[in-house]
């Protein structure tokens, strides 16, 4: 590792913390939270985990200028806010969804579309955070759930659908009761990077 610069060691330990909390919402979902339904319903960990990430550290593309927007023709805005989304929630969400590939039939497209769509909604600069994020969880979830239930419906199960619609309500404010406890301190995890690159600097 003596090879490696600064920078580049400090990435890999960053993905690799990452990669240990990844592990242990799974295991704690599949461990604990799945044996604790409130009603018939389950907090779902991981998803709300790849929302609260994607959500948090956001798309790395700057925000386009009103100069920048004036100059680009159509095709070009359209391919960067194409690019806009949350490549690490992304990758997130689609770690999960191999994981979770091993226990349902099928590869949950849904994660790794929500973890990348949660970047055009980046809280990174928001003072209110831990308020916003809660909204933003019950709404990603409604959406995430329901191209679960559209991709288990294509498969041939019919009454998805039915318990999509008496069960989606509260698994949202399931996951939503949760995120501030993630976000927080995910949220002090990003200050504290932001601390030690403007301090190396």
């Amino acid at each position: 590792m003596a090879f490696l610069s600064n920078h580049t060691r400090g990435r890999i330990g960053e993905a690799s913390i990452a990669g240990l909390l990844i592990f242990a919402c799974f295991i704690l979902q599949l461990a604990v939270l799945s044996k604790m339904p409130f009603g018939n319903v389950l907090c779902n960990l991981p998803l709300a985990f790849t929302i609260v990430w994607g959500v948090t550290f956001g798309s790395p593309l700057p925000r386009p200028t009103a100069d920048e927007l004036r100059m680009s023709n159509l095709g070009s805005i359209f391919v960067r806010q194409l690019l806009s989304g949350s490549p690490s929630g992304a990758i997130v969400g689609a770690i999960f969804a191999a994981l979770f590939s091993c226990i349902l039939p099928v590869f949950p497209v849904c994660y790794p579309v929500v973890g990348w769509a949660c970047g055009y909604f980046s809280l990174k600069n928001f003072n209110q955070a831990a308020f916003l994020i809660i909204p933003l969880v019950i709404l990603f979830t409604i959406w995430s759930e329901g191209i679960m239930a559209l991709q288990l419906y294509a498969m041939g199960r019919p009454n998805v659908l039915a318990h999509l619609v008496t069960l989606i309500l509260p698994a949202a404010l399931l996951n939503a009761l949760i995120a501030p406890v993630l976000f927080i301190p995910m949220r002090g995890w990003l200050e504290f990077r932001r601390w030690r690159l403007m301090d190396a600097s």
